[in-house]
């Protein structure tokens, strides 16, 4: 039945020497240019010993260093995003191999942390724009086909891998993506940059500039196309698009006040069927530096709008969001507390005249109120305990409890491990309590929220200047996950419960090396089980897709960044992802290659291949079909001034 419903709202071997070819032409080039503006060479083992000292936030809302954080994050740079060539934030996932990203087609990906990988299972998992939430209570997932940004502008995204409930809440159950742009300090000046290919265009420009001598700020605006994928029946799937984005951020700094400002607008069309989305966000931070710490105080105020429109007819929703949260960072002798509370409100429409499946009532106001505390305890100069709960209260699901202990002791200055215990929620949405089909299926207000306990341990060495690895294992009880449940008598209406539960467990690994200055290499690998089943008594007839999700037993990724000489820098990168073999996708194995020429400090030409393996290949199961991506290139040009 969400399929239905999800589906009214949306409605070689060649390659590989065309990629040596091409590598060693740029190669040549190399022997004689000019310097680029940021090399593996300029960075050294900073991509390794001292990149592990980078500074993250989202483990425990401080700042720590990356070696130093009890929990199995992977941080996406810049300098990451740059060399890969991707033009999209869902693309730039893939760089984390500790995510699961699998298209599903021209615009929908389905992207999930340690399982439960499908379009109507990867709710789980709680991604961050600056801070603001994009999830939808529509039914608890991301429309990524409405989450764009200039790449040029992200400074770095933090993934978590494992619950985040303590200090996030709602939906961090087995994961947390936190994506952070650069202050407007960092982007000074102009850039343009263009790409055009057979499947992908795209253009993006920004300029940055001052406030005097308080602040700085930025304004930009992006357009993209992006081509149809293939039926499987081999004709194209009719699903191309195109898109529109500005916004704009400005930072201000006085007498230990700092002020953030930013926002957001934008338009993407679908061509067939015809369809609209749109919307846009406002945000507001304070932070003010006390003798002991620090408070901070956020609004935003987000609005996403949804217009499909078939041959039967039509559907729009809109849901308006806005949320303010106050957190207090202090530093009591051994203690680091960070405590606050938030509450955010949503108010949502939905109409449908395509099916019989609508929403009742079409609009409602929903809520989540919450507080936390938690407190990282330094039992001695190597032992480190974090104590902490969320207290979390929503107009579904009533008050919920989201406890974590951590602990993180660091052996040596090169090694350090850690263990974790949690316990994560995951609220109804409003397609779990609402739903309503005359005949087929009725408004569900005994659904209850999905809870999950979760084991964690891992380990992160530093083995040499040029070697680093980080290995975890996890193990996540589950229940109540939903079922869709007939009418004993009848079948038909159906509702939805609470019986499935069981468990996951594998390993997530992770390592980085530097034969040479001007050569690193990451490589990852990621292990899942899953043993599911239903309660004693319960019954589900839409399967164990609409909950489990479709995943690889495994995920292998392998990639190479390279400086071919001063001015020509050569990204490589491979991942083979295990068989969805409950939905009849086979194992894939593809290559991504980008090569850029720095042509003065300021001009980058540059040439991308996306999935050079295959001419098409599949990823993903949805709406009934698999969906072929196809192989992609493009010509880019950057210019900063």
């Amino acid at each position: 039945m969400a399929t239905t419903f999800k589906h009214a709202m949306h409605t070689s071997p060649r390659a590989w020497r065309v990629s040596a070819a091409a590598a060693c032409a740029l190669a040549i080039l190399a022997a004689g240019g000019r310097a680029s503006a940021q090399s593996l060479r300029e960075l050294g083992d900073l991509s390794l010993e001292e990149l592990s000292q980078v500074e993250i936030t989202s483990v425990s809302k401080r700042p720590e260093p990356l070696s130093q954080a009890p929990s199995a994050v992977y941080v996406i740079t810049s300098d990451d995003i740059d060399r890969s060539g991707v033009t999209s934030l869902a693309e730039a996932l893939r760089l984390a191999p500790n995510l699961e990203v699998a298209r599903v087609n021209s615009q929908t990906y389905n992207i999930s942390s340690r399982g439960m990988n499908s379009v109507n299972a990867s709710n789980k998992l709680l991604v961050l724009v600056d801070g603001r939430s994009v999830y939808t209570p529509l039914f608890s997932s991301v429309f990524w086909d409405q989450q764009d940004l200039m790449l040029a502008d992200v400074d770095r995204i933090e993934v978590i891998s494992g619950p985040g409930g303590t200090l996030w809440g709602s939906n961090a159950m087995n994961g947390v993506i936190n994506v952070i742009t650069k202050s407007s300090a960092d982007t000074q000046g102009g850039l343009v940059d263009a790409k055009v290919g057979d499947f992908t265009r795209r253009g993006e420009g920004r300029y940055g500039g001052k406030i005097g001598d308080v602040g700085t700020y930025r304004v930009y605006g992006l357009g993209f196309g992006e081509g149809s994928t293939r039926s499987p029946n081999g004709s194209s799937a009719m699903d191309s698009w195109r898109g529109k984005q500005g916004g704009f951020r400005t930072d201000l700094a006085t007498l230990g006040n700092a002020f953030t400002f930013q926002g957001d607008i934008y338009e993407n069309l679908i061509d067939d069927p015809g369809g609209r989305r749109s919307g846009g966000n406002v945000l507001g931070r304070w932070t003010k530096t006390l003798a002991t710490g620090s408070l901070t105080v956020q609004a935003y105020y987000d609005q996403q709008d949804r217009i499909s429109e078939v041959d039967t007819g039509g559907s729009f929703e809109r849901t308006r969001t806005f949320d303010i949260e106050a957190e207090h960072l202090m530093n009591l002798g051994a203690h680091r507390i960070v405590w606050g509370a938030g509450q955010r409100n949503w108010n949502d429409r939905f109409t449908n005249t395509a099916n019989p499946f609508v929403l009742m009532p079409p609009s409602e106001n929903l809520s989540i109120t919450n507080v936390f505390a938690q407190d990282t305890v330094a039992v001695s100069n190597a032992v480190k305990v974090t104590v902490g709960s969320k207290f979390e209260y929503s107009t579904f699901s009533g008050w919920q409890v989201m406890p974590n202990v951590r602990a993180g002791w660091r052996v040596s200055d090169d090694h350090f491990v850690w263990a974790a215990i949690s316990r994560a929620v995951r609220p109804p949405s409003r397609l779990e309590r609402d739903l309503s089909a005359p005949g087929i299926v009725n408004p569900s207000p005994d659904f209850v929220a999905e809870k999950l306990v979760a084991y964690e341990a891992g380990w992160r060495g530093q083995w040499s200047r040029r070697v680093s690895l980080s290995a975890s294992l996890f193990y996540n009880d589950y229940d109540d996950l939903r079922t869709t449940k007939p009418n004993p008598a009848t079948m038909f209406p159906v509702t939805f419960g609470n019986g499935w539960e069981g468990h996951t467990y594998g390993a997530d690994l992770w390592g980085s090396m530097s034969p040479a200055p001007w050569w690193r290499i990451d490589a990852g690998l990621e292990l899942l089980r899953k043993d599911f089943h239903l309660k004693p008594g319960e019954q589900d007839i839409a399967g164990t897709q609409t909950v489990l999700g479709h995943d690889p037993g495994h995920q292998v990724f392998l990639r190479s960044f390279m400086d071919l000489g001063p001015n020509v820098d050569l990204y490589i990168g491979l991942r083979q992802i295990g068989a969805l073999s409950d939905v009849g996708v086979p194992s894939y194995v593809e290559a991504d290659m980008r090569i850029a020429w720095h042509v003065t400090p300021r001009v980058e030409l540059s040439l991308t291949g996306r999935n050079l393996v295959h001419r098409y290949h599949a990823e993903a199961f949805a709406d009934g079909s698999v969906d072929q991506i196809p192989r992609s290139v493009y010509a880019g040009v950057r210019w900063t001034f």
